[in-house]
Order: structure tokens, then C-alpha cells, then sequence
């Protein structure tokens, strides 16, 4: 199990309704709620009551004690799935479901909304329980709940606007009277051609940056985050901008830590398993990275959750949500799909993960065996690639997000052809690179996602990029200069090659000259 985590240390794992969102209470301990709800898949089956229970967790997250009985829906008929959760200033329990009446995967036809209730403490007591009448539409997810300085409560949600163009919009709902009733913000909009129900602006997630100043960081298919502002307390928000954080199509989680910093957690990873012939559902890796001035600019982009050995190649580690602990830790939970144990949608594993983001803001990292995902496990003294499946050899790991850097790779072994240094600005997954196992179109655009270089022995091998060009030696030869993909800068680096040789890495090092990448983000004025 602590394979899975890098830079991080997986605490425990369980059914993703046994643990859901995890909150710190004031004694230190740890709250998260259990869920038993009616499958939403078109059977519909039971149970005919629908509950939620409280667990309890006295070792920061390792072990978790006996569920308890804190609330019975009243609605039986529609699934009651879990959404999210919020513990406000008063220490009054918030909790959100997706009231869902149709699941049409295959036919396009959800029909649903969004039910709450509210109980005095996580302890239960005095529900107060309304569905939301001001947003009254199908949601599929909920990715964080935020208390604002004014003492507003505002939920983000992304929800059917109308089934006939089966595109999401993102909007909050916010509340001035802790949950007593409820307004609801504009929709934001993200114009794409396509046509899946996963378009448009899904799952945001906010913050707050100042007073009355709220950013939305939207998920879509089109390779990178996108993102709104609210200069009124999340009443109304502006228009959705691209920005320049490369992800797939999943969402993400950012927090304030006490220290001011803002830490994000998403899959930084593109390429396959797409859908349709151009987006990405890639999530085998999760990453993270810090900010210290309200998201312009981060630092990190480092891995992690990692895919192990074993995993399926359509790996999920994914739907992050983060939570402060300690002194400037983060409890971040996740959940796993398709890995080596047997998770699957419907059936999803939970993990709860502790991170100390300082780490996020290294320049230099030497020999971070445990940060390569490969077929081999990595061992004190190195990796090593051998062809496995379909007949490819292929490694990959993390380093500080550059603008301008510098990596050196010592290897020895013996090499029939030539190897590819690959050197990206998001994880690739091996399954780019395996032949015969793509099922659509979009294998030519694959290589626009990294810069490859050409090596055809082992030994030294130094690269160095700076101003939108990276160089490359071995064995103090310069052999290939070729221009930079990314303008803003490298996070990965890759070794693939085909045949029968093998390589060790014996030595990796890689610095950041410049570790500080812009975000695209802009915050503007006022409306």
C-alpha cells in the first residue's frame, strides 16, 4: 500500500462509502461520513431507506472507528448519493446528496437534483432538510464546500442546464444563514465542439483569495483547467478563461494552508485512454503544487499517488479532496479505479493520504527512485527498463516544475537500436507508447505532448533547456538541440524504447534553475 504514495504517506484505504471527505474537528480528531444509498444505475435497487453515519478517527486517519447513525433521508425513491460535506465556523454539520431519478449513460437522459440537510454538530441533531428548489438540475459530482470570511457558505456545482445539448454548466449556490435557504449564482459557461455529456464546465472547485474575491477552477476536455472569478462573495461570476494548468479531464482540489500558502491537488497527465478522438481520461498519476501568491504562479507539479505495478493501464487516482492538519500538512483524499486490486466504478477504492507540501518547492531532486512509475520496481540504487509488455521498455518520473533547468542520467547497460528521452510537461502514461492498443484516431497527436531526443549508447547523458530550447549530450558530445513543446517549462522525464536491451539508471538528477511557472491566471477588477 505505500507504494501508491510518493512524497506523501497513505494512512489507510477502504470502500469509497465507508470514507468520504475527511474533516479535522477542534480535539484533533478526525470526522469523515459513511454513506448507504440506493445504486444509481438504471436497476435502482436497494436499500428502500437511504442513511448517513458518522465515523470517528482517534490516530489521524489510520484507523477509523464504528459507524453511528446520524440521519435517514426522507426521500426513497431516488438514489441519495453522497456529495460533500462542511463543518462551518459554528461547528454545524453540512451535508449535500445528488438526488438522482434517471441514470441514462448510454441514451444521454439524467434527471436529477441536489437534497441537504444541516445537523447541529458532527454528532447529529436537529436536521434541517430542504432539497435545493434555486438549482434544481441533474449534478454528477461535488469537489469542495467552502465557509467564506464573510460568513457566507458557498457550494459549487456543475449541473444539466438542459438535456437536449447534454452539456454542464458550473454554478454555486451560497448561503448567508448557514443553510436556512439558499440563492444561486449565474452560469458559467466552456464552449467546446464536443458533443459527450462530459463537456462544457464540470466540477468546479473555489476559493477564497481576499474578501468578497472568490476563484472557480472548472474541469474540461479541452487540456487544461479553466477558470472564473467572483468579486461579489460568489454571487456572480465572470467569464470562463483557459488557463495554462495542463490536465485531463478530471477535477481538482486546492485549500488555503494556515502558513497562506494555496496547495492544489489534480492529474497533471494527458494522453490515453481518450474518448471520442481527441480529449483525455487519463488520471494514473495525481500531483500537486503550492502557490504563495493566490494561484499567478505555482510551484511542484510533482507526483503524488503513482500507478504501481499491477495497475491496469486505465488506472484512476483521481477526485481529490483536501484537508489541513497538523502544522501545514494535508490530509488529502482520494479515490482509486481499476487498480491492481479490483476497483471499479460503482465499486471504488478510498484512500486517505497525509502530505507535507513544503517538498513542492524544491529546486533539486537526486536519485528519487520511489517518484518512477515502471515496470521493474525501483530499487535503492536505481531503475532498471527491460521491453515487457508489447515488446516496450518505458519509465517516467517527476521532477520540479522548470522554466529553465538541467538533468543529468548516468546509465549502463546494453541498448539494440536506439532509446527516446522523452520530456514533458504533464505524466504520459506507457499505454501512449504500446502499439495495437489505441482505440481511436488520436495516436498522431500524441507525440505535440513531449519533445523526444535520440540516444544510441549509454553512459552520461546531460540536458539543459532554457528560452524554449533543450540541448542534449552524451558522454560530453552535443548530439540534438530541438525546440521546446511547452513554453512553460518541464515536469517529467521519460525513457522508452523497443528490442532487446535493457538499461539502469544508476544516477538522476534534475534542477530547477527557475521553479516558478505561471498559471495564466488573471485576477482583474471589479465587476
Amino acid at each position: 500500500m505505500k507504494s501508491k504514495g510518493v512524497n506523501s504517506e497513505v494512512l489507510s484505504t477502504n470502500s469509497n462509502y465507508a470514507v468520504t471527505w475527511v474533516h479535522a474537528l477542534p480535539d484533533g480528531r478526525l470526522f469523515t461520513l459513511a454513506s448507504m444509498d440506493k445504486n444509481y444505475r438504471p436497476e435502482n435497487t436497494l436499500p428502500y431507506e437511504q442513511f448517513l453515519f458518522g465515523r470517528i478517527s482517534n490516530d489521524g486517519g489510520k484507523t477509523w472507528g464504528a459507524p453511528y447513525h446520524l440521519y435517514t433521508w426522507p426521500e426513497r425513491i431516488p438514489s441519495m448519493v453522497y456529495a460533500g460535506s462542511l463543518i462551518d465556523s459554528k461547528g454545524r454539520l453540512h451535508v449535500f446528496a445528488m438526488r438522482i431519478k434517471e441514470y441514462g449513460w448510454h441514451d444521454n437522459v439524467y434527471k436529477g437534483g441536489i437534497s441537504y440537510v444541516r445537523l447541529d454538530s458532527y454528532e447529529g441533531g436537529n436536521p434541517v432538510y430542504s432539497s435545493i428548489p434555486c438549482l434544481d438540475r441533474y449534478t454528477g459530482s461535488l469537489n469542495n464546500c467552502i465557509e467564506t470570511s464573510n460568513g457566507r457558505l458557498v457550494i459549487p456545482f456543475s449541473t444539466l442546464a438542459g438535456i437536449q445539448d447534454s452539456k454542464f454548466v458550473s454554478s454555486v449556490i451560497y448561503s448567508d444563514v448557514y443553510g436556512l435557504n439558499w440563492s444561486v449564482s449565474n452560469d458559467i459557461t466552456v464552449v467546446s465542439d464536443e458533443k459527450s455529456i462530459e463537456s462544457g464546465a464540470v466540477e468546479p472547485i473555489v476559493i477564497e483569495l481576499e474578501q468578497n474575491r472568490l476563484l472557480m477552477l472548472i474541469r474540461t476536455v479541452l487540456g487544461t483547467f479553466w477558470y472564473s472569478m467572483s468579486y461579489d462573495d460568489g454571487k456572480t461570476w465572470m467569464q470562463a478563461k483557459p488557463t495554462k494548468i495542463v490536465s485531463s479531464n478530471a477535477p481538482g482540489s486546492f485549500i488555503r494552508m494556515p502558513n497562506g500558502k494555496i496547495f492544489l491537488a489534480w492529474n497533471n497527465v494527458m494522453g490515453h485512454p481518450m474518448c471520442g478522438v481527441r480529449y483525455s481520461f487519463a488520471r494514473q498519476c495525481l500531483h500537486g503544487a503550492v502557490s504563495d501568491d493566490n494561484l499567478r504562479t505555482l510551484k511542484g507539479a510533482r507526483i503524488l499517488l503513482k500507478k504501481r505495478i499491477g495497475d491496469t493501464n486505465i488506472l484512476h487516482n483521481a477526485y481529490p479532496y483536501t484537508e489541513n492538519v497538523g502544522n501545514n500538512e494535508i490530509l488529502l483524499r482520494t479515490i482509486e479505479v481499476e487498480g491492481k486490486g479490483g476497483s471499479r466504478w460503482g465499486m471504488e477504492q478510498s484512500y486517505l493520504t497525509k502530505v507535507s507540501p513544503s517538498f513542492l518547492e524544491e529546486t533539486e531532486v537526486h536519485d528519487n527512485w520511489n517518484e518512477w512509475v515502471c515496470d521493474v520496481p525501483a530499487a535503492d540504487d536505481g531503475v532498471e527498463l527491460r521491453p515487457t509488455a508489447e515488446n516496450v521498455a518505458y519509465a517516467i518520473t517527476s521532477f520540479p516544475y522548470a522554466t529553465s533547468g538541467e538533468i543529468t542520467v548516468v546509465t549502463e547497460g546494453e541498448l539494440d537500436g536506439e532509446a527516446k528521452i522523452l520530456l514533458s510537461n504533464c505524466y504520459l502514461d506507457r499505454l501512449n507508447f504500446m502499439p495495437n492498443s489505441r482505440a481511436n484516431t488520436w495516436d498522431d497527436q500524441i507525440p505535440v505532448l513531449y519533445d523526444a531526443m535520440v540516444v544510441s549508447e549509454p553512459g552520461v547523458w546531460k540536458m539543459v533547456w532554457k528560452e524554449g530550447t533543450i540541448a542534449l549530450e552524451v558522454n560530453g558530445k552535443a548530439v540534438q538541440t530541438v525546440p521546446m513543446a511547452s513554453s512553460q517549462g518541464l515536469n517529467h522525464f521519460g525513457i522508452l524504447f523497443n528490442g532487446s536491451g535493457f538499461l539502469k539508471i544508476k544516477h538522476f538528477d534534475a534542477k530547477a534553475n527557475d521553479n516558478r511557472w505561471n498559471t495564466g491566471i488573471e485576477m482583474g477588477g471589479g465587476l
